[in-house]
């Protein structure tokens, strides 16, 4: 679900002048500000409402209305994969393609689809898609990874 900001009009031009003065989007702009904010310790790494837990098998993952699992030995692969397709690379583009070729079916738990701005998670026993966000799937890629240590 997309949160939804409420500014005077001369602060979101003021953050739309920064944001050009960068060279960036709005959101990579606000998504910098909260990583910078993770880093000096103000708010903590992990995701809100991810709920994550090691099991023998693997791990289970679970957000708001979507649940899923994964297989123990598909984990660094499906990090890897959910980092790589998050990446930004226009629409259409060889790399966007192959990307999406090589990981669509790789996994038996969890299943990647690419969609326009991110990446969705399928759970391939409900069918049930979780959309995320690009800068958040990668966030969601080391979430993961912390757990698995």
């Amino acid at each position: 679900m997309a949160y939804m900001l409420k500014l005077p009009n001369e602060r979101g031009e003021q953050l739309r002048q920064i944001a050009d003065a960068e060279n960036k989007t709005v959101v990579d702009l606000i998504t910098d500000f909260i990583r910078q904010k993770i880093a000096e310790g103000v708010i903590p790494a992990d995701l809100p409402n991810v709920e994550l837990e090691t099991t023998e098998a693997g791990m289970n993952v679970a957000l708001p209305g979507f649940a899923g699992s994964l297989p123990a030995v598909e984990i660094p692969s499906f990090t890897a994969a959910l980092r790589s397709m998050a990446l930004k690379m226009p629409p259409g583009s060889e790399g966007s393609k192959q990307r999406l070729a090589d990981f669509s079916s790789a996994f038996t738990g969890v299943k990647l689809k690419r969609m326009g701005a991110g990446v969705r998670l399928v759970s391939p026993i409900t069918g049930k898609e979780y959309s995320l966000a690009s800068s958040v799937a990668a966030d969601l890629a080391d979430q993961i990874e912390r757990e698995t240590k």
